[in-house]
């Protein structure tokens, strides 16, 4: 099988909210419409960006819903398996398979996996979803849970995965991954989900990103990414001085305030028209607003060329 979800930009959306905290359904389809202009990959929704763990079952499903609807076939369209033991998210990724997606992204199931699972405990968990449905998967490690040298080898080995998110953020550990799964005997796809190093990680030899960042700027991402293949660095890098302060200032520390910091960047773009986040996430900060108000003013990302759709996007 080949790893074509394994490559290439994957948006990871947000979630808007009403101020009440219920889904704002028709700020999403509109959002949507815009993310999927830009063409990427695929969209990615029920992921962290997009507060899964703060969604109920059947407000994860009306997503998919909502999206697929809006999207059609023009972009592939996957969910987050969020789960936290094996049965549960076989059973949760059934629900998606019968509402047609076009793949799924496993999530470390938690807490089982937090810190560093054993390779056999990766293997186990993948290959029981992939052989209850038949859409192709990409694994998800992150911060919280580190899979040790070997996954990405025995994870190819999976018929269904056709590439794994490498959200260490750890340049040393991304480059073992590149080079592990070069020397698989399936090949499958890295896809960066660092996202204060998005560029960088693709010189060094990621596939694509599966990205919380491409929430914005997705149609100069997605340009990105393909100068950096084609390894056209100084005009990457055009792009990126533009867009990587941003990237670092949504996410650094403290880490989960990357939502609300995304979504007022949204804001400022006129594509949100709040940036609600469920509780127990917080409102944006007084540091946090005036940093992305200063990073919008200096590289000049008022420029409609970033919104997620681009210039060439018609509301």
């Amino acid at each position: 099988m080949s790893h074509s979800l394994g490559q290439g930009v994957v948006a990871a959306p947000v979630l808007p909210f009403l101020e009440s905290g219920e889904i704002d359904w028709n700020t999403l389809d509109r959002y949507i419409a815009e993310v999927g202009a830009a063409q990427p990959r695929a969209v990615a929704m029920n992921m962290a960006l997009s507060e899964v763990s703060s969604l109920e079952v059947d407000e994860q499903l009306e997503v998919i819903r909502r999206c697929r609807a809006t999207l059609g076939k023009s972009v592939a369209l996957l969910s987050g398996v969020n789960a936290t033991h094996t049965s549960a998210a076989v059973a949760l990724a059934k629900r998606f398979e019968d509402l047609d997606v076009d793949g799924l992204v496993l999530f470390p199931p938690m807490p089982a996996f937090v810190g560093t699972p054993t390779v056999d405990m990766v293997f186990d968990y993948h290959a029981a979803v992939a052989d209850a449905v038949k859409l192709p998967m990409l694994a998800f490690q992150n911060v919280f849970s580190k899979y040790p040298p070997g996954t990405i080898k025995a994870l190819s080995k999976i018929p269904g995965i056709e590439g794994i998110k490498d959200a260490s953020f750890d340049v040393e550990q991304t480059n073992e991954n590149i080079k592990e799964a070069r020397e698989a005997e399936r090949r499958i796809g890295v896809m960066t989900g660092s996202d204060t190093f998005i560029l960088e990680a693709m010189l060094m030899g990621c596939d694509g990103a599966l990205i919380g960042f491409a929430a914005t700027g997705t149609s100069e991402i997605v340009r990105m990414q393909k100068l950096a293949a084609e390894r056209k660095v100084a005009e990457a890098y055009e792009i990126w001085f533009r867009l990587g302060p941003l990237a670092r200032a949504c996410w650094r520390t403290p880490l989960r305030d990357y939502r609300v910091r995304t979504k007022y960047a949204l804001m400022k773009q006129g594509v949100l028209p709040n940036m609600k986040v469920r509780a127990p996430l917080t409102t944006l900060t007084d540091y946090d607003r005036r940093n992305i108000d200063a990073i919008f003013d200096e590289h000049d990302l008022f420029d409609p060329r970033f919104r997620p759709g681009g210039a060439q996007f018609v509301r």
